[in-house]
């Protein structure tokens, strides 16, 4: 039987190599080893911040865990660097093999991540690096917003409703007003890449990749007109609690010249690396300028992808998706992290 070493984040993209292990490792002939590992912190002092991590870590690590009852698995929560804390455990626990992706960062770059490098390069054992075209299923199982304000209720992750959702892209400068009265949301701007056909890129310079509210906050949230190959960029929200749901209200206006000189953030050497990639016309909505008389209702061009797919719900509804039966099992784990 192979002792597998299941390096985990709380993101949608580091599950794949949950699905892979099932399709390719039986329980008869695999005992899972799932872990988790805090970077925020050092693992050299003790402390009751170090305490908590762990506890929390435990915690998300069992809700997994229960989901995989027909296997023999244990958990393992750790503090520090991951790529050593991942191949420190493999060596201690005498791991046959380790399972992971590329980059456990749903929605930063595609290229295969720091910890994943160095766990390759020193690991004890066979490395599988699951790719992003492993599972078959790629669906985008969010609301999808049309409408240039409204108001959101997202369900935790382990409910039966959707945790997330998609607001509109605009063609022009816009600012992004995110209130939360319930709860805590985390706000991610991400650009298309042709390369992968995900929109798995860092926005252009000048603008926030990923923003957390909480209850009583409000941001407002400068956001580029930017495209890649005519695809919009994308803004989504992403209710991070497990259990507890989060509301919020949005608002999109044109931004004005005030606007941009008190949100722009420095471009300084990002602006090279942005400058690589030409931009294409966008195909989007049109967010009315506050001097003109609103327009019809905004329409949000869905992006070409074919295997994206979406659920149109207005603000108060968010009837689950019907998964198909060989994902059953794991359909509660599927909505247990919302990306990042």
């Amino acid at each position: 039987m192979k002792k597998i070493l299941l390096p985990l984040e709380d993101t949608e993209r580091s599950l794949k190599a949950l699905h892979y292990t099932r399709k390719h490792y039986p329980p008869s002939d695999a005992e899972l080893v799932l872990m988790m590992v805090d970077e925020r912190l050092g693992y050299s002092v003790k402390s009751e911040a170090e305490t908590q991590a762990l506890k929390e870590l435990d915690e998300k690590l069992e809700l997994i865990a229960q989901t995989l009852e027909d296997y023999k698995t244990s958990t393992i929560s750790a503090v520090g660097k991951a790529g050593l804390r991942i191949t420190r455990t493999a060596r201690e626990i005498g791991a046959n093999l380790i399972i992971m992706t590329k980059s456990s960062k749903a929605d930063m770059l595609s290229a295969i991540g720091s910890t994943t490098e160095y766990v390759i390069n020193n690991a004890p054992c066979d490395v599988v690096i699951v790719s992003e075209a492993a599972n078959s299923k790629n669906e985008y199982r969010g609301l999808v917003y049309r409408t240039a304000n409204g108001l959101v209720n997202l369900r935790g992750q382990l409910g039966d409703k959707q945790s997330e959702c998609l607001l509109p892209s605009v063609k022009q400068d816009c600012i992004y007003h995110i209130e939360v009265t319930v709860g805590k949301v985390r706000f991610f701007h991400t650009a298309y890449n042709p390369d992968t056909r995900n929109w798995d890129l860092p926005p252009k310079p000048g603008q926030d990749v990923t923003l957390d509210i909480a209850a009583g906050e409000s941001r407002d949230i400068l956001v580029k007109a930017d495209s890649t190959e005519g695809k919009a960029d994308r803004i989504r929200i992403v209710n991070r609690d497990m259990k507890k749901e989060a509301v919020f209200t949005f608002n999109i206006r044109a931004a004005e010249a005030s606007d941009k000189e008190k949100l722009n953030k420095p471009e300084e050497e990002e602006v090279k690396e942005a400058n690589k990639v030409e931009l294409a016309s966008r195909d989007t909505i049109e967010i009315p300028k506050p001097d003109r008389e609103p327009e019809p209702e905004a329409v949000f061009e869905e992006p070409a992808m074919t295997s994206f797919a979406y659920e149109d719900k207005p603000a108060d509804a968010g009837a689950p998706v019907v998964e198909e039966e060989a994902d059953k099992k794991l359909s509660v784990l599927g909505k247990l992290f919302g990306g990042k």
